[in-house]
């Protein structure tokens, strides 16, 4: 019986000293799944301010999370974009979404995709959405609708300016061009999108 009672403390011992291990285990897994969430709500409405243009609510969002983490790679990314359509300074959003990219971030630009045959400026049947230049690839995610993708950098055929408006470019997939406005309406943004393209697909 004397024997019974000491593998029966042992075992309780045994249970309380594992539980004690693994509790803070589970409250860190548990917190870093609510840090995961509030990240991506916070990305969220940062873009849709963006969306928006209230480009100066977006900063003083963003600078808020980089002053607590300067190299919050989704912020830099987002802060270069918010910084590109409020002062259409295409060269510093050439060094901002390079340092983002360092970071681990990427570029995104807001533009609106062509359904139909380009043969003018004018668009009749359109969607909009994010363009993300990322690491390993390109993605466009369609705020609305099904139209959109995500490739490998090697599929990518071609990711050129349109011959008919130097204010438009195609990506080319899939022997299929896939065409693409602006937000900005310049003819500085495809170059600043394809300059960033082939920086990336470098590195």
């Amino acid at each position: 019986m004397f024997r019974t009672s000491c593998r029966s403390r042992l075992s309780a011992l045994i249970v309380i000293a594992i539980s004690s291990l693994l509790l803070p285990l589970r409250a860190e897994v548990h917190s870093q799944g609510e840090t995961a969430s509030q990240s991506a709500t916070t990305n969220a409405a940062v873009l849709d301010l963006i969306y928006r243009q209230k480009y100066d609510d977006a900063i003083t969002r963003l600078e808020e999370i980089l002053e607590k983490d300067p190299r919050n790679a989704e912020a830099l990314t987002y802060m270069a974009t918010a910084n590109l359509y409020r002062n259409l300074n295409f060269t510093a959003a050439l060094d901002d979404f390079q340092n983002a990219f360092k970071a681990g971030g990427c570029a995104t630009f807001f533009v609106t995709h062509s359904h139909e045959k380009f043969t003018t400026d004018y668009v009749a049947d359109y969607c909009r959405g994010w363009l993300h230049l990322r690491k390993d690839g390109i993605e466009f995610v369609p705020t609305e609708g099904s139209h959109g993708f995500k490739l490998k950098y090697k599929d990518v055929e071609e990711l050129k300016i349109n011959k008919l408006s130097k204010r438009a470019f195609h990506i080319k997939f899939d022997n299929k061009s896939q065409n693409f406005h602006t937000r900005s309406n310049t003819e500085f943004e495809p170059l600043l999108i394809i300059a960033l393209h082939k920086s990336f697909t470098q590195n």
